[in-house]
């Protein structure tokens, strides 16, 4: 069955984001294993994404509209921490099994040879 915006509606908190190298090196965390998150979707298609090391502060931010299609969220950015991000749609493979969420696909920058993995269990 396929995965609908409906299904994504809400807060979910971060469980990990990692980034996968093609080559097979082992996985980076580029928060730390421990990072926190939380990312909203709204029913208007709004997205909102915050994402910090656990007790250093470091962050990394992004909000903007998004669209689900063919078993992918498209997040396009209009604020982000990164300014380079600004204007950027990323796409993102959806993964939904009971209430946990995974979200991969390709990094925002092309030929970095890694992907994103990221992994949220549903608020509650």
């Amino acid at each position: 069955m396929a995965v609908t915006a409906k299904d994504l509606l809400g807060a979910w908190h971060l469980e990990s984001w990692s980034f996968i190298h093609d080559d097979g090196r082992p996985a980076e965390y580029p928060l730390g294993a421990d990072a926190r998150g939380i990312i909203l979707y709204t029913a208007d298609g709004h997205v909102s994404a915050t994402l910090m090391r656990a007790n250093l502060g470091e962050s990394f931010a992004y909000a903007g509209r998004y669209e689900v299609r063919d078993d992918a969220v498209f997040h396009s950015i209009e604020v982000a921490t990164n300014p380079s991000l600004v204007g950027v749609t990323s796409t993102r493979y959806i993964e939904l099994m009971g209430e946990r969420l995974t979200l991969s696909g390709p990094d925002f920058s092309a030929g970095t040879g890694r992907t994103q993995r990221i992994a949220w269990r549903r608020s509650g």
